[in-house]
């Protein structure tokens, strides 16, 4: 069997991650009856050498971000071309710009074209405009293009299908699947996570992981955690993510202001975030978007508790292992937090079976193999 990947770049990102695993199972499961290529749209990345290792072949159109038309069309009969010369059983793109790609594919292939959409929702508030224009081109192709269209979430399905027109016969749901091994408790990484950080292990550590955005709702976290600060002495919040750093001049604003400053750990961008999961005691996750938070269920893995805002399918992945934000304010945030803590400080014993069931639930519901043999149902069947 011949699949063909198309997605923006394979740099380190959600549905990224959730490619390089899938490509991961697949390539252990089939060996040598499974051909696995992957084009991207723009230069490659994090994932790429990792993915040549297990014997994943990756070539890139290099499309620039500087829009030329004439450069854009010449891409795309370089795609067709090699498309047609490799004649794949299936087309499995990536999000809008590589969903939108495929339409450029010659007609044949349409039977072999899936696509996977990763966002709840688009808004001008928290998403370009090209991309909203893109994503509503795909709908309005939807009936004809994709044999299906692999969403994350239930809230996905339901926003493109009554806000941009696609089409509603062809939606198959698919859940993020995650490694055990890759994620997991270790007293070896918290002990390490917090002698690296000067933190002591009687310290409370909440953790927040993710780039700096708007729709991440970064602002009322720390505006909450500025209040949290006043009860206790021994409380800290270490961030990690895109921008999350020191150089972000506007974050930087933020936590000064609030005067936080020393009670804030601004970590960079992190290669691997099995170490950080361990080294916190709860994750907070405030977003005002999202499809399938890939944080979440890397946390619980680790056996890590999560609060989360009530985006996507957070409350499904959490269900009874974790918290939910109903009201994704700063008050509901600060509210949340101290009930939290205080169950924490006060009923250990209940915290530790949370622990133990966060993972468990993960390892159950949301496994790798079960996200890969769901992808190769769907494009068999």
């Amino acid at each position: 069997m011949k699949v063909i990947h198309i997605i923006n770049s394979l740099k380190k990102g959600g549905a990224e991650g959730n490619l390089y695993r899938l490509c991961k199972y697949h390539k252990k499961k089939y060996q040598n009856r499974i051909e696995i290529i992957i084009i991207t749209l723009i230069k490659n990345g994090h994932y790429v050498n990792e993915l040549k290792r297990i014997g994943v072949k990756i070539i890139s159109l290099n499309i620039s971000s500087k829009f030329n038309f004439l450069f854009f069309i010449k891409k795309i009969f370089e795609l067709r071309k090699f498309i047609k010369s490799k004649n794949p059983d299936i087309i499995q793109s990536w999000m809008y710009h590589s969903n939108f790609i495929t339409l450029f594919l010659p007609r044949i292939f349409y039977d072999k074209i899936f696509w996977n959409i990763r966002h709840s929702e688009l808004n001008t508030q928290i998403s370009k405009k090209t991309t909203i224009f893109i994503s509503k081109i795909c709908g309005l192709f939807s009936k004809v293009v994709p044999k299906k269209i692999i969403y994350c979430s239930e809230e996905s399905i339901k926003f493109h299908q009554d806000n941009h027109f696609y089409f509603k016969k062809k939606p198959a749901l698919i859940n993020n699947g995650y490694s055990d091994k890759s994620y997991f408790p270790s007293k070896l990484l918290y002990s390490k996570f917090r002698k690296k950080n000067n933190l002591k292990n009687s310290d409370i550590i909440l953790g927040y992981a993710g780039r700096y955005a708007k729709q991440k709702n970064i602002h009322s976290i720390l505006f909450a955690f500025s209040k949290i600060v006043k009860n206790y002495k021994n409380i800290y919040l270490c961030m990690v993510g895109k921008n999350i750093s020191i150089k972000n001049n506007e974050l930087s604003a933020l936590i000064s202001d609030y005067k936080i400053s020393e009670k804030v750990f601004l970590l960079k961008e992190q290669r691997n975030l099995v170490e950080f999961y361990n080294g916190i005691d709860l994750l907070v996750l405030a977003s005002h978007s999202e499809s399938f938070p890939n944080v979440v269920a890397e946390a619980m893995l680790c056996s890590t508790p999560v609060l989360s805002s009530n985006v996507g399918c957070s409350k499904e992945i959490i269900n009874d292992c974790g918290f939910v934000i109903n009201k994704n304010d700063y008050n509901s945030i600060f509210m949340n937090l101290n009930k939290i803590i205080k169950t924490f400080k006060s009923k250990k014993k209940k915290w530790k079976t949370l622990k133990k069931k966060s993972r468990y639930r993960i390892k159950k519901e949301y496994s790798v193999e079960k996200m890969g043999n769901n992808y190769f149902t769907n494009w068999v069947f």
